[in-house]
């Protein structure tokens, strides 16, 4: 657009003028001034534009030429506050931008200025600070208020709103000549002391450092640490250390050895090797290792050469290496430089894989899955002068944990370096309450696997090497015995267990009980499962396969017990069926899909349970007497319990039912002939049942002590024993019945004529004394159950001579047949 202005003088004089128009759809806001403006804060005003509808507005300030701030504003606001530090000789505008989905349209720049500088109103606030002011409605001077809430002018080192947050220094790690801290969160304006890394805790030295207030950066910082007690640094100790060094390399006597043994056990009371969680100071790396080379030099003294009873020294000297091992952080790893000693903090995750640790060049440690997590310190000694009776060359390991709560099966795998390949070595570890070298609770695996004596251990301690000559007594070889022979007799009751099962599956002329066959087989599997248990350190690494064998384990004793209660339920029914018809015979079997139910679906049940919820744990009923497992109890051992309970009922009411079917004679001849045998088998089921529970029981606790072991052995023998005689009186009671079944279509063989008169006559009186009490003329019958005809005579025997030969046989009116069958024998 162009705007001519024309002169009509003369001469006429013109002059075109070009504007530009520029279209928008919100015009800008109104009446924008400075409501508030002091060195802190400040408060711009503004009113809607007279055109348009504004989506949001931009609050801009200016110093000079340069943009220093810039805030985004809902719509409906009207007011702003910010918090910039201004001053009169500042040159400061702002501007206000109205926006909308089309455009924007800004003010012009407004001066701000000048400072105002008391501003005081009433209104709420914390004990930080005091009202943030303004000129509001009806020119009054009030506290601002916004959606945040009452603003306040804050105190230095107070924040929010209303000032009710203290700023506090962030935690900071500083390395310095006093050596490394961490500094922990503060409050502002507040100083932290923290004790000098390397002094010691009784000296009460400290460093001191402030959390003071930036005021420019409108935050708490921290200032620099301040030494204000005269801090040892870390080239002090170091030089120290290099004196002890050097004098622990030629100490000759007992007072020079405890020298350098004390300075060591000072420096463990500096806060740089404290066990504290919540210690300030740092590890120190360079002064642990020369208190390793120093350690070094003490172990590879030669204290027999020194005069004097050294025991004490000896025992102070590993202790204070063993406290020493305890202040390494995790995980770490710690050796002098020939590897005299090596210490190595091992951090023991829960539910890992077993993994092998390697400490120096002697020792190495093996640990298995655990249930939670812990931390393993182990120390190894490539010499053993720090103790008595062993070899000056063999090595020492110490594994200790943190935790001092018990522990489970710990199952450890250990490996040392025998010095002499003269000798064959066994691992040992010292007894504190014996103060003697012991075997207890470890054995060895192999002498020589790639130059290690290979040994297991269930608990922790400190372990060396010993030569085997010197445990030639009665002593080791009862020892020897109780550790060989949970694996003989484990192996003769495997044999005994299928040389049975052959015997059950190939009976001559008779069905196969399944339910029978299938028990003797999961009892196999037991016995297989303890066998390669037994075996599994001498053939292999000893946690392979140990998850799953116990697996089969549960599956295999559920299984079992279900079986059992088939096989005398189904000797229960034979008993109670005494009065069934003879053409349709009642075997002692069991049906398949019992067979498959118990024996096959309800111990996978409770072992694919145990499976999902066990998430790679061993089963251990030691666990047991040191927390509550419910998914032991539920899953393994309460079904166990409840089975066989169920088969000992059954058990009991058969020999019950049986006794009194047996004494009253209400069964027929066949039954009667059955009821020894299966009185019989109940009983012995009963002591298979108690010789089976205690073989499992006792084969938990079979490394606790030397008597469990004995008592498993001896139960797993008279198990197989039972279990025979258990196999014969039930084979025994199936071939009685299968007899009597096939007598129904055929004559009886002169055998069981026999055996029915035999098991008849038995209850006849065949006695004729005349000098009993009276004499019965009814042949028995009577006796035998029957009851007594109206007209028998009864005849004291003092009237025997009166009685002639004509009425010596009474005579008979009714026919004997109804009295009692006949008996012929043949």
């Amino acid at each position: 657009m162009q705007i001519l202005a024309i002169d009509y003088g003369s001469p006429q004089l013109f002059t075109i003028a070009n504007i530009t128009l520029i279209p928008v759809t919100v015009s800008m806001v109104r009446e924008l001034h400075v409501n508030v403006a002091t060195e802190e804060y400040q408060i711009f005003e503004w009113e809607h534009p007279q055109y348009g509808t504004v989506d949001k507005y931009r609050l801009s300030i200016r110093r000079d030429d340069q943009v220093v701030y810039e805030e985004e504003l809902e719509a409906a606001k009207t007011l702003a506050l910010t918090k910039i530090t201004f001053s009169n000789h500042m040159n400061v505008s702002f501007q206000v931008t109205a926006i909308d989905e089309n455009g924007e349209t800004s003010s012009e720049w407004t001066q701000i200025g000048p400072i105002d500088r008391d501003v005081v109103c009433k209104g709420e606030c914390s004990r930080g600070g005091t009202p943030l002011c303004y000129v509001g409605a009806f020119n009054r001077v009030e506290q601002f208020v916004d959606s945040r809430g009452a603003h306040c002018l804050c105190y230095p080192g107070f924040m929010g709103v209303s000032c009710e947050t203290i700023d506090r220094c962030a935690p900071e790690r500083t390395v310095d000549v006093w050596g490394g801290v961490d500094w922990t969160e503060v409050n502002t304006n507040i100083s932290l002391l923290v004790p000098c890394p390397y002094n010691p805790v009784t000296e009460n030295k400290f460093l001191e450092r402030r959390c003071s207030w930036d005021s420019e950066a409108g935050r708490a910082i921290w200032e620099r640490p301040q030494d204000r007690n005269s801090c040892q640094t870390q080239t002090s100790v170091l030089a120290h250390l290099g004196l002890i060094g050097t004098y622990s390399a030629k100490a000759a006597t007992i007072s020079a050895i405890n020298t350098v043994t004390r300075f060591v056990r000072d420096l463990l009371s500096y806060p740089s090797f404290s066990r504290e969680l919540s210690k300030h100071a740092h590890f120190d790396q360079k002064i642990a290792e020369m208190t390793a080379l120093i350690l070094d030099a003490v172990v590879q003294a030669d204290l027999d050469r020194i005069p004097g009873n050294t025991t004490m020294l000896r025992a102070d000297a590993w202790r204070i290496i063993e406290a020493f091992a305890l202040t390494l952080p995790t995980p770490y790893s710690l050796s002098s430089p020939d590897n005299g000693i090596h210490m190595k903090s091992i951090e023991w995750v829960k539910h890992a894989e077993p993994n092998d640790n390697l400490i120096g060049k002697k020792c190495r440690l093996q640990l298995p899955s655990t249930d939670e997590s812990h931390v393993i310190r182990v120390v190894c000694a490539s010499n053993a002068t720090l103790f008595e009776l062993l070899e000056p060359k063999s090595p020492v390991m110490s594994i200790k944990p943190d935790s001092e709560d018990p522990f489970g099966s710990t199952r450890m795998a250990i490996y040392m370096r025998y010095p002499d390949t003269h000798d064959n070595y066994t691992c040992v570890y010292y007894d504190e309450e014996e103060k003697a070298w012991s075997t207890k609770g470890i054995r060895r695996i192999e002498h020589n696997y790639h130059g290690y004596v290979k040994c297991e251990t269930n608990h922790f301690g400190v372990f060396a090497l010993l030569p085997d000559r010197l445990f030639y007594n009665s002593e080791s070889f009862w020892k020897d015995l109780a550790s060989h022979m949970p694996t003989v007799t484990s192996f003769v009751t495997l044999i005994c267990t299928v040389l049975l099962l052959f015997m059950a599956a190939v009976q001559k002329n008779q069905p196969i009980d399944c339910a029978f066959l299938f028990y003797l087989f999961f009892v196999f599997m037991i016995h297989l499962s303890h066998l390669l248990l037994f075996l599994a350190p001498q053939v292999g690494e000893p946690f392979q396969f140990s998850t799953l064998l116990h697996f089969v384990l549960q599956f295999c004793v559920i299984a079992s017990s279900g079986l059992l209660c088939l096989v005398l339920y189904s000797i229960h029914t034979t008993i109670i069926c005494y009065d069934i018809k003879e053409e349709e015979p009642q075997g002692c079997f069991s049906k398949p899909y019992h067979v498959f139910g118990m024996g096959i679906l309800v111990p996978s049940l409770f072992t694919f349970t145990t499976y999902y919820f066990l998430d790679g744990r061993d089963l251990d009923i030691a666990r047991l007497f040191e927390r509550t497992d419910w998914l032991f109890i539920s899953n393994y051992l309460l079904p166990t319990a409840v089975l066989f309970s169920i088969s000992i009922v059954y058990a009991v009411w058969n020999v019950y039912i049986a006794s009194g079917t047996r004494t009253n004679r209400r069964c027929s001849s066949d039954r009667l002939l059955a009821l020894g045998p299966a009185i019989s088998a109940s009983v012995t089921s009963l002591f298979m049942v108690f010789f089976f529970c205690s073989a499992l029981l006792l084969f938990f606790f079979r490394e606790h002590s030397p008597m469990a072991i004995f008592f498993f052995c001896m139960f797993q023998f008279f198990h197989v024993v039972t279990a025979f005689f258990f196999a014969s009186y039930l084979f025994r009671l199936r071939f009685l019945l299968q007899q009597g079944f096939d007598s129904n279509d055929s004559t009886d063989s002169l055998e069981r004529k026999r055996d029915i008169s035999r098991a008849l006559l038995e209850h006849v009186d065949t006695k004729s004394d005349i000098a009993s009490d009276r004499v019965v003329i009814d042949g028995g019958f009577q006796d035998a159950g029957f009851a007594p005809p109206s007209h028998y005579q009864y005849i004291p025997p003092g009237s025997m001579t009166h009685i002639d030969n004509n009425n010596r046989y009474m005579p008979m009116h009714q026919n004997i047949f109804e009295r009692a069958p006949m008996v012929s024998i043949v």
